[in-house]
């Protein structure tokens, strides 16, 4: 064979071989990507299904301190629906109906059996015992899972490991069989259910509708503005410079300068919103320290009879939520948020939007149920620590005043009762968690 014609053979096979090994790379590649894909849809699933799953743990602990049958009907609903969501999350998994045929089967029968007992408990007027304790181990097994379900989505390859336990532990604590009397026709469930957590009770209310407070006050200019807010926060004149409008209910001059933002009302010139981005690196005041700094800034604004309610402390700065006291009641609609940092006591948050919302003189009727009355509604099942008035926000937007119970479980768990005045209803109930950071509500 001729010199040449074996250097054509090896150039033909090399450029074979390179050929084969570009596709392998390309399909490699390929592969890799579509795993990527696949890996971040299964993550994207999962951490649905933790969500959902936390959120029917929450609903189902406040189920149990349910007395009247017409207060059950809001909270089954929302189990209904967060079954729903994890059910769609769950068959998103690969095999996960398959290898989860007992998660499966909870999830389609905790929404259906608890608004089954609300029908039952509105006929009947009350909630049985029965119906209580049933709803307490299905909270007890929503939390097993709930637990196991934060620990697997730390590591997304047990996934099998997962199914296994949690079907053993269903199991163990819920006969499954027992759940009977799901309602016929129950074919659509809710979309788009909004779930809110919230910093203090009733912090991120309604703020659809046209601030009260603004309606008759005069327009300010630009200028006007920026000086108000230099003024308040103490800034070198001049140093504030203009960075936009804010539009919508609350319209608003925007100004920038050194990792602060202030935002002004073209009308009343209100502080709305100020935040100060700058690190807070070591923490030399207490958080009651910090308060009193809070409580001083609220008199150079001169807004008075506000109350501090719950307070938390987050990277270097306590935010304290303050609500307006009219009279003997706590008006949570009339919300202040201050964050203070916990260097130097420098105001580093304000938020004002609920109170420019829905501030306004309330001349409130005379009561027609005593706190006793309220007191009676309360769920026996817990002990009643305080109680007062107060005014809360409803979902349409509008307000009912209450009598606020902070109770505790056996477990010295605190919980919030909101007894409506006028019909003994109960309005709403928030878990409170407490830490040394301070307090959330949920």
């Amino acid at each position: 064979m001729k010199k040449r014609t074996v250097i054509r053979i090896i150039s033909f096979m090399s450029a074979v071989c390179l050929t084969g090994y570009g596709f392998f790379i390309k399909e490699r590649n390929m592969n890799s990507r579509y795993k990527l894909q696949v890996q971040n849809s299964n993550i994207e699933s999962l951490n649905t299904l933790e969500e959902s799953l936390n959120n029917i743990t929450e609903t189902l602990n406040k189920t149990a301190y349910i007395e009247e049958g017409s207060d059950l009907i809001t909270l089954t609903t929302k189990l209904f629906t967060e079954g729903e969501i994890a059910k769609n999350a769950l068959s998103d998994l690969p095999n996960g109906t398959k290898n989860s045929a007992t998660l499966y089967k909870f999830l389609s029968q905790v929404g259906n059996y608890s608004i089954s007992c609300s029908k039952t408990a509105i006929e009947k007027g009350k909630v049985t015992d029965e119906q209580s304790d049933m709803m307490l181990k299905l909270y007890e097994t929503s939390r097993t899972i709930s637990n196991a379900f934060n620990e697997i989505n730390k590591n997304y390859d047990n996934l099998d490991e997962l199914t296994k336990m949690l079907d053993e532990n269903i199991e163990k604590k819920v006969d499954i069989k027992t759940l009977a009397g799901s309602l016929d026709g129950i074919e659509e469930s809710l979309k788009d259910y909004p779930t809110l957590i919230y910093d203090g009770p009733f912090s991120d209310h309604i703020l659809s509708k046209n601030p009260i407070m603004l309606a008759n006050e005069k327009s300010y200019s630009k200028e006007d503005c920026r000086k108000r807010a230099e003024s308040v926060f103490g800034l070198k004149s001049g140093s504030l410079k203009y960075n936009g409008e804010q539009n919508g209910n609350i319209e608003c001059y925007r100004f920038e300068n050194d990792g602060i933002t202030v935002s002004v009302t073209k009308t009343g010139r209100y502080i709305e919103y100020m935040r100060n981005s700058r690190d807070v690196e070591n923490n030399k005041i207490t958080n009651e320290k910090a308060i009193e700094y809070a409580e001083k800034f609220l008199e150079k604004l001169a807004v008075k009879n506000m109350k501090k309610t719950y307070y938390y402390a987050d990277e270097g700065v306590c935010v304290i939520n303050y609500a307006y006291m009219s009279g003997d009641t706590l008006c949570y609609t009339d919300l202040i948020k201050i964050g203070v940092a916990l260097d130097n006591g420098e105001i580093m948050l304000f938020e004002s939007s609920g109170f420019l919302t829905n501030h306004t003189p309330r001349p409130f009727d005379k009561l027609p149920h005593t706190v006793d009355e309220a007191r009676a509604k309360v769920s026996k099942k817990l002990s009643i620590v305080s109680s007062k008035l107060c005014l809360i926000p409803t979902d349409s937007g509008k307000e009912v005043r209450c009598y606020e119970f902070l109770c505790k479980t056996k477990e010295n768990q605190q919980i919030l009762v909101y007894i409506g005045v006028k019909n003994l209803s109960t309005e709403n109930i928030l878990i409170l968690q407490k830490s040394s950071a301070g307090t959330v509500v949920k």
